[in-house]
């Protein structure tokens, strides 16, 4: 777990480190803020058939994988299913970016988001929306920020940890992160496919490479100085962080070569230990062992990945992560609701909590 010292290195206010979590004493320790679950607009689903995209005896397929059958009545009935209160909603990879037009990706993510929006006002206390912004075309996406954070008043942003190989540490990106930063938003970040697909082997992307590109995305965002000029700006990354936790001290030592920065091993732990990280497949004894030792039960926070991740498999996930991560009560709370509220503070408001 990262010390203090290592976490105040990043900007991490001290509120957020306390274990009170005063506004969340409301919630019992079973309420759960699902951070990670995804939305299927029929818009979305078309749009990528237009762009050619397999069907298969009916089924749509991106990056190799499925994509699932959803409606919003079907989403709230599984939340309520896997007894989950508050679900945060996103499109999963490819977003717009396999659109190849900032105006026609700029069209696609506001048609989207107004669904989105939508979707939030017919279940206010049950969904929450987060931000479909069309990268890499960085202008369109600022704007498209700032219409859902201050217009609609979603309760954050979706990236991807590339958009057709534009990954999160790029220097283009900093307009977007300086929108960001000066809105205190929070974002979450989903994988995506890297640009060589070869190296999968013609297995589906999301089954290793998904894991691969998160690792790809924080360390770049590491090696390139983005989260460093960043700090304060909150991001979870998707299951469990990928294999950063297994990553992250080859990463910082390598980081220490004066043509990769020269940075110290503890600068460079302290950020790549700055994020907050989801349980969406990611739930297992040795996962659960790494998270904790590697950010601490307040950097943990329920994922999901419904629909895409089979209803069977998020229920026995969500009951196995208090046995298999050995946390108490206390930090069952934290995992289920109070860091997720850490993260996104509009939920607070949403769900009358002052």
């Amino acid at each position: 777990m990262p010390s203090l010292l290592q976490k105040l290195l990043l900007g991490i206010p001290l509120a957020c480190l306390a274990s009170g979590h005063a506004l969340t004493n409301s919630l019992s320790s079973n309420y759960k803020i699902d951070v990670h679950s995804h939305v299927v607009p029929s818009i979305w689903r078309e749009e990528l058939i237009s762009a050619g995209y397999p069907v298969k005896n009916g089924t749509l397929y991106t990056d190799g994988f499925p994509v699932s059958d959803w409606t919003l009545d079907s989403h709230i009935t599984t939340m309520n299913s896997l007894g989950v209160n508050y679900s945060t909603i996103s499109v999963s990879a490819p977003g717009v970016f396999f659109l190849k037009e900032a105006k026609k990706a700029k069209s696609l993510a506001r048609r989207v988001n107004l669904r989105l929006h939508n979707y939030t006002r017919t279940y206010p206390t049950r969904l929450g929306a987060l931000c479909l912004l069309p990268l890499p075309y960085v202008d369109e996406a600022v704007e498209e920020l700032k219409f859902c954070l201050d217009t609609l008043g979603f309760v954050g942003v979706g990236l991807y940890t590339n958009a057709n190989g534009t990954y999160l540490g790029d220097k283009s990106l900093d307009p977007v992160f300086s929108a960001l930063d000066k809105r205190n938003a929070s974002v979450f970040v989903h994988p995506a496919s890297p640009q060589c697909t070869s190296v999968a082997h013609g297995w589906p992307i999301p089954m290793t490479e998904y894991p691969f590109d998160t690792v790809r995305a924080i360390e770049n965002m590491l090696l390139t100085g983005q989260r460093a000029q960043y700090p304060d700006v909150k991001m979870i990354f998707a299951h469990g962080g990928g294999a950063i936790p297994f990553l992250a001290t080859r990463i910082a030592g390598m980081a220490t070569l004066p043509w990769l920065g020269g940075l110290s091993v503890p600068e460079s732990l302290a950020q790549l230990a700055g994020y907050y990280f989801d349980t969406a497949a990611s739930t297992s004894a040795i996962q659960l062992a790494a998270l904790k030792s590697f950010i601490g039960t307040d950097q943990i926070v329920t994922g999901t990945d419904y629909p895409y991740v089979p209803v069977s498999q998020a229920s026995a996930g969500l009951s196995a992560i208090q046995g298999n991560g050995n946390f108490t009560t206390v930090e069952m709370g934290q995992i289920n609701n109070q860091n997720a509220l850490t993260i996104f503070p509009r939920i607070i408001k949403a769900l009358k909590l002052h």
